[in-house]
């Protein structure tokens, strides 16, 4: 994966931003030949996915049910499997 300086990513975004759409080229961002962030691709789809998975609300939602699982209120799907196939 190239690395872009910022001063590069400055002087030359329009064509960096163009390989990233069009060739979906990725890129480790430097500053001060250091890495500090990351130039990739991202669909509709992508952005969805990365909404819902770091949106505050939806993470407090994640971590009210992970809490509800941890104390019995709920079951998981792999116990749940346990307890239907108990019945058989």
């Amino acid at each position: 994966m190239p690395q872009v300086g910022v001063r590069e990513l400055k002087n030359r975004t329009s064509e960096i931003m163009r390989a990233v759409r069009e060739e979906k080229a990725e890129y480790i961002i430097t500053y001060q030949g250091k890495p500090v962030g990351l130039l990739l691709p991202l669909d509709e789809e992508d952005w969805e996915d990365y909404l819902l998975a770091n949106h505050p609300h939806f993470a407090e939602i994640r971590e009210r049910a992970k809490e509800a699982i941890d104390s019995g209120q709920f079951f998981t799907d792999e116990q749940l499997r346990e307890l239907l196939s108990a019945d058989d």
